[in-house]
């Protein structure tokens, strides 16, 4: 018997392919509590229609057919983008005849975890109260489902549909941008992005120098992409391109490389679109996104620019309620997600790219003017494998280092704790300007944690 623990987490249902909360049964029970809720919410719809997209993992395959069957025995019929970036298959389900798209992908995970991604036909990802609504039509299914022998899965023929207009809508979004005669490196991490970035980019006239484009099942994220963009700095100093963009599995974040083969991240993306952003006047009400592990470095900058920075929560999809809510148009998060609300509905990796090449052309300054006066605070970050997410506040010594080092930082710097939405861990953040003092910090708290709920 299943226990009722949330099948969502963060971004959608995310594990390891054949353990909670991605095994077979959950996954076919999933997507008849999907189809039952679709059709109780589209009652006037003649017949719902879904869109699938998946990324290179060797489990995707598997996972669309469970899902097929679960969707084609409620009478909804599925359609296959193939194999698309997470901000592609959104795109085309906000422009397709389609009640909902489904994203097969575990992002910058290795390839042994998958998970899938929820769009609602607008384009934009299911709310948590949405979530929480189908867990609940899911539990009694997957009760029965496990009560029962193992199910009888029946292949699913899935019609192809084609993804070439998403690439056309990118090209909408940067209209007048000339790359001819650079040099542009990316690095696709054998992932999702595989045979659109080079496309993309050549189409806007660069020579473009493709890294890990050759994804077998197995190596998507593998020492390459965004959780490794010093491999795409190192081609670039020895190719001696202008710039150079790191995607991960399924293209919905970018890190990128200046031609000095420096490394920037999410911080660096957000300075100089924010100053891109004030010189065309689009920056609605002088208003961006961050999240917790935002910098405070940018969070000082950003205050001399006379733009608000408000913290979401981690993860694009509170970073997308939070510039609805404020009637902002930007936002993004350290690791690369970046939202354009006037484009997308989602992070979208080619997207930022584009536009970051859209900031350089548009203000005739270098990558080191734009991102000028953003000092970056020292920033540790400490993971603590853990059994259960258990309450902070329900652990009183490592309440009390946490207030303890709350109060040490007070002004000078920044504590961030939270719980890893996809994986079991806790993230312990400690931002300030000495090395040893946040060193000893997170250290001091990872230690009270290991001994109550560690591994």
């Amino acid at each position: 018997m299943m226990k009722k623990e949330h099948l969502f987490g963060t971004d959608g249902i995310r594990g390891q392919f054949g353990e909670f909360p991605l095994t077979e049964n959950i996954i076919f029970a999933v997507s008849l509590a999907l189809g039952k809720w679709l059709q109780e919410a589209h009652k006037g719809t003649k017949k719902n229609r879904i869109v699938i997209g998946k990324d290179t993992r060797s489990s995707c395959n598997q996972i669309e057919q469970y899902l097929a069957q679960g969707f084609t025995s409620c009478g909804i019929e599925v359609c296959s983008a193939g194999v698309i970036p997470t901000p592609g298959l959104a795109y085309l389900t906000n422009t397709m005849d389609v009640q909902m798209g489904v994203m097969i992908s575990a992002s910058h995970n290795s390839w042994t975890d998958n998970g899938i991604k929820f769009f609602k036909h607008n384009g934009y990802k299911l709310s948590e109260k949405q979530e929480r609504a189908i867990e609940k039509i899911a539990y009694p299914i997957i009760q029965d489902i496990d009560n029962k022998q193992k199910i009888k899965h029946k292949k699913v023929v899935i019609k192809k549909v084609a993804s070439s207009s998403y690439l056309e809508h990118l090209k909408n979004c940067c209209l007048g941008l000339e790359l001819k005669g650079k040099k542009i490196v990316v690095d696709c991490a054998n992932g999702a992005v595989s045979g659109y970035a080079e496309k993309l980019f050549s189409d806007l006239g660069a020579n473009v120098f493709v890294l890990n484009d050759k994804p077998d099942g197995k190596n998507i994220n593998l020492n390459c992409g965004s959780m490794h963009p010093e491999v795409a700095a190192q081609y670039l100093k020895k190719k001696k391109a202008d710039i150079a963009f790191s995607f991960d599995g399924d293209a919905d974040r970018v890190i990128f490389s200046d031609n000095n083969a420096k490394v920037l991240d999410g911080d660096y993306i957000m300075t100089m679109i924010v100053r891109y952003f004030l010189a065309e006047n689009k920056l609605a009400n002088n208003i961006v996104v961050g999240t917790s592990m935002s910098n405070f470095g940018l969070e000082k900058l950003l205050e001399k620019l006379e733009v608000r920075l408000i913290r979401a929560d981690v993860g694009d999809k509170y970073v997308l309620e939070e510039i609805i809510k404020n009637k902002s148009s930007f936002g993004g998060e350290q690791s690369g997600h970046m939202i354009f609300l006037e484009y997308a509905t989602t992070g979208d990796g080619m997207l930022t790219a584009v536009q970051i090449l859209m900031a350089l052309q548009k203000t005739k300054k270098s990558i080191k003017a734009l991102c000028h006066g953003l000092k970056k605070y020292p920033q540790l970050i400490h993971n603590i494998k853990v059994r259960e997410r258990r309450p902070f506040k329900k652990m009183p010594v490592v309440q009390q280092k946490i207030d303890q080092a709350q109060k040490q930082l007070n002004g000078r710097g920044r504590l961030v704790m939270r719980y890893s939405g996809t994986e079991l861990l806790v993230r312990i953040m400690v931002e300030a300007e000495n090395k040893k003092e946040i060193k000893q910090i997170a250290a001091e708290i990872g230690n009270a944690i290991a001994k109550e709920v560690g591994i």
